[in-house]
C-alpha cells in the first residue's frame, strides 16, 4: 500500500471518529443497487438505477427508489447532470405515498498525479403525494446538496474515493407559538401557533463517504462504500390545522450505512 493511500485512509478515520462519539441515536442500515450506463456518444451517458434502503439494523426497509438520469461533459473538467427518481418510502412494512424527485447538478474535477479533486453542487425537488400534515411537512421541498472529493487511482481499474458532503433544506415548515400554554382533553400541552410558511432554511445533513470504483471487466464493476450520516431535522408537531403546537426541536441522529452497486457499462 503506498503512502498517500495510507494517509487517505488516515484522514477517513480521523474524520469518521468525531461524529461516532457524538453520542446521539445511531442506526446501522444498508443500501444495495444495481444500474446501467450507456453511453450514447462521447461525452453523453444515459443512465438507470434500482435501489434497496435498508435501516434498524437491517430488519426492515426504508425505501425502494428508482433513478433514470443523464450526464453530459462539455469540457474535461467539467460535467453536467439531470435526471428524475421515483421514490417508494416504507414504514412498518408498508408502502406508503410516493414521492418523486428532480435533481440537477454540475461537477468540476482536477487530476493532480494520482489524484482526481472534484466539487459538485446539486440542487433537488421532491413532490410529496398523499395526506399529510402540511404544517409539519413541505409538500414540494427544494435542498442543495454540496459536495468536495478526492479519489485515488491505485490501477486503471481500482479507484478509491472520500467525499465530504453538506446538505441545506431551503424551505421546511416554520412558524411561531405564543406564550401561554395549553392543555387538551386528553391532557396533552401545547401552545397557540401560527404558521408562517415554507421559509425555514438550515444545513440537516453531513455526510462522510468512503469507497471504491471497482472495474472488474470492461462492462462490469463494483462501487463499494460506507456512508455515515450526522443528521439534525427541525422536527415541528402540531395539531393537522397548525394551530397548536405540541413540539419543535432539532432532532440529532448518526446514520452508519454500508452498501454497494453494480453498473453495466455498454
Amino acid at each position: 500500500m503506498s503512502n498517500s493511500m495510507k494517509r487517505l485512509i488516515l484522514i477517513c478515520l480521523a474524520l469518521l471518529l468525531p461524529l461516532v462519539l457524538r453520542g446521539q441515536d445511531t442506526d446501522f442500515g444498508a443500501r444495495i443497487s444495481a444500474g446501467v450506463d450507456y453511453k450514447i456518444v462521447k461525452g453523453l451517458h444515459i443512465n438507470l438505477e434500482e435501489e434497496l434502503r435498508l435501516e434498524d439494523m437491517f430488519q426492515s426497509v426504508d425505501r425502494l427508489q428508482t433513478t433514470l438520469g443523464l450526464s453530459w461533459k462539455p469540457l474535461s473538467f467539467l460535467k453536467l447532470g439531470a435526471g428524475y427518481i421515483m421514490i417508494n418510502p416504507f414504514k412498518d412494512g408498508e408502502m406508503q405515498d410516493m414521492r418523486h424527485r428532480l435533481y440537477a447538478d454540475v461537477t468540476a474535477s482536477w487530476k493532480v498525479g494520482d489524484f482526481t479533486l472534484s466539487w459538485r453542487e446539486r440542487l433537488q425537488y421532491t413532490h410529496r403525494t398523499g395526506t399529510f400534515n402540511v404544517y409539519q411537512n413541505t409538500p414540494d421541498a427544494f435542498a442543495l446538496k454540496s459536495r468536495v472529493g478526492v479519489k485515488y487511482r491505485v490501477s486503471k481499474d481500482f479507484k478509491p474515493s472520500l467525499s465530504f458532503e453538506v446538505r441545506t433544506a431551503l424551505n421546511d415548515p416554520w412558524g411561531s407559538a405564543g406564550t401561554t400554554t395549553q392543555v387538551t382533553a386528553s391532557g396533552k400541552t401545547y401552545y397557540p401557533y401560527t404558521h408562517e410558511g415554507y421559509t425555514h432554511m438550515y444545513i440537516n445533513r453531513y455526510r462522510l463517504n468512503l469507497g471504491c470504483e471497482w472495474n472488474i471487466t470492461k462492462h462490469h464493476s463494483l462501487e463499494p462504500y460506507v456512508l455515515v450520516d450526522s443528521c439534525s431535522d427541525y422536527e415541528i408537531d402540531t395539531n393537522s390545522d397548525g394551530t397548536r403546537l405540541f413540539s419543535a426541536a432539532y432532532e440529532d441522529s448518526i446514520n452508519i450505512i454500508a452498501g454497494i452497486g453494480y453498473v453495466y457499462s455498454f
